[in-house]
């Protein structure tokens, strides 16, 4: 798989994961929503890079 798929993943299970822990955190909104929902994007794309990078370091 490509970086851009690592990246595309991670940002999927990083939305998933910051609603998830919105909802349990007690917050509910647009904006709560938009920066739990952002931000987790945000760090799942990061670290779906860092995924990549470390399975591919060796080729």
């Amino acid at each position: 798989m490509t970086q851009e798929t690592y990246r595309s993943i991670g940002a999927i299970v990083g939305v998933i994961i910051g609603v998830v822990s919105m909802a349990l955190l007690g917050f509910s909104g647009l904006i709560a929503g938009f920066c739990f929902g952002a931000g987790g994007a945000v760090l799942g794309g990061i670290l779906g890079e860092r995924v990549h990078s470390m399975r591919h370091k060796n080729r």
